[in-house]
């Protein structure tokens, strides 16, 4: 099955992003989860480096390591990844295409080396993996919702550091990844002729129409993600 994740920040337009792809025949891309997929990704990094640290020494049973060769971080992360596809995302039979959509990947809410270890996960242990990186323009991202009550050249820095953060990444990844912003798109169906190629899918034309004719969220009824506790 193939996934795709639509990774964005608040009032990117993500929600007609995530509707337009359910246009495609067969696919279930799902809304926001509160960021699950983070301590998922981060519990298979944590495999991967007490395997790596303690190997060599966790033959012994008198040793505190004991048993960590026989750690398989690899299938643990492959694991999670089903278990989040058939019990988080749940898509119904038939569907070829599943996914979700997301906007807790700002800069002020994740750290590079969270981030970083999510697009691990999500190119490395979901079938079939497409990520999509949304943007917007900055000017018109801090005049909307949430990000308007906060002080101006914070909101700057924050979507600088994050598109950065985005163009990084694909760069990295370029057959994995796809970045678009939402002007490509906004009341322009044909702006997402690109995305589909790439994704070798295709959507009716009027159906796209109709899914990007709506503002779906309106600002005032748009919630702010809250940023995450670490102990």
């Amino acid at each position: 099955m193939k996934h795709v994740f639509i990774v964005a920040y608040g009032r990117t337009g993500s929600t007609a992003l995530m509707k337009a792809l359910n246009c495609i025949e067969g696919a279930c891309i799902r809304g926001e989860n509160g960021g699950l997929i983070q301590p998922l990704a981060l519990s298979l990094d944590l495999a991967q480096a007490s395997k790596r640290r303690h190997v060599q020494d966790s033959q012994d049973v008198s040793r505190p390591w004991f048993g960590a060769e026989f750690m398989r971080p690899k299938r643990l992360g492959e694991g999670l990844a089903r278990v989040f596809t058939r019990t988080i995302l749940a898509p119904p039979e038939g569907t070829r295409i599943t996914g979700f959509k997301e906007i807790r990947y700002a800069s002020d809410l994740l750290t590079e080396e969270a981030f970083e270890a999510i697009l691990r996960f999500m190119l490395t242990c979901f079938e079939n993996p497409h990520v999509i990186f949304l943007t917007r323009d900055a000017e018109q991202v801090a005049e909307s919702a949430w990000w308007q009550d906060r002080d101006r050249d914070v909101v700057l820095d924050v979507l600088d550091h994050t598109v950065h953060r985005f163009r990084m990444a694909h760069e990295d990844h370029p057959k994995r990844t796809f970045l678009i912003d939402h002007a490509t798109f906004d009341g322009n169906p044909e702006g997402l002729r690109p995305l589909l190629d790439w994704l070798g899918e295709d959507a009716p034309p009027e159906a796209l129409a109709e899914a990007l004719s709506e503002r779906i969220v309106k600002p005032e009824e748009a919630e702010a993600p809250a940023v995450r506790e670490t102990a």
